[in-house]
């Protein structure tokens, strides 16, 4: 009853459509930005930034890497059972130390890098704007369900950390150290996808970036391809280890 009370309370507010469809941007948030990057790919043409196309290049891969670090740092030290993968709202606890105490949400500012990095390897200002368009109407949407979520979830705890810590842009002041030790393996165990997911776009950037901007040849493509192929064999054997090896509560 108090939660369907606590949901006609928030249509009258005018949150209930937006609540909507944040729940069906979350549900999807892990694939729903795929589409977007490739419409990116295929339907801009990259800019030739002549000598300094090398250096845009690995400004993009760090750029990714940051993104990619923050998420790691992120899920080492989360606690259990908060930022999972299911396609549902669904937290046990909260994080508020490490980066959490600086920014409310360092899960989606990794993404945030991960996805500009990539696109700024394969230089089109046009896919950058259209990309940043779709992220920010994503993941607001997406950000006001968890938000509404984990207000009914942990009550004051949690309205007192809204109020404390801001959204996406950190507060160093802020700062209080993690609670719990990092775990590398529940990095490894729950990071393997999206390392492997934004190494193979940022790779398939470079290699289109490459074709379109010379007449249709790629030079070096094993270059390119191998390290790939390298990560994919071992994302399954990492697969195989987490489903017949490791309990949930490794990397929950």
């Amino acid at each position: 009853m108090e939660n369907e009370k606590s949901d006609k309370s928030d249509g009258n507010n005018g949150n209930g459509l937006g609540l909507r469809i944040g729940a069906q941007c979350f549900r999807f948030r892990a694939i729903s930005v795929v589409p977007i990057i490739l419409i990116c790919f295929f339907v801009f043409n990259p800019d030739d930034m002549g000598r300094f196309n090398t250096l845009i290049s690995i400004s993009g891969f760090a750029i990714a890497l940051f993104g990619g670090l923050i998420r790691m740092t992120s899920v080492g030290f989360s606690k259990p059972v908060t930022s999972g993968r299911e396609n549902y709202l669904k937290a046990e606890n909260l994080n508020i130390s490490g980066l959490y105490s600086l920014i409310r949400n360092p899960l989606y500012v990794g993404n945030f890098f991960i996805y500009n990095g990539v696109i700024i390897a394969y230089s089109s200002i046009y896919a950058l704007i259209l990309l940043n368009i779709f992220f920010i109407l994503n993941y607001y949407f997406i950000i006001l369900s968890e938000e509404n979520f984990l207000k009914k979830q942990f009550g004051k705890e949690y309205k007192e950390y809204l109020d404390a810590v801001p959204k996406v842009i950190p507060n160093f002041k802020n700062y209080k150290k993690n609670e719990g030790k990092f775990s590398l393996l529940k990095v490894i165990l729950r990071e393997k996808n999206t390392t492997f997911y934004w190494v193979l776009l940022y790779v398939v950037s470079l290699l289109l970036k490459q074709y379109k901007l010379n007449d249709a040849t790629i030079d070096n493509f094993w270059f390119h391809a191998i390290p790939v192929i390298a990560m994919f064999a071992l994302n399954i054997g990492l697969t195989i280890y987490k489903k017949y090896f490791t309990s949930e509560k490794v990397y929950t």
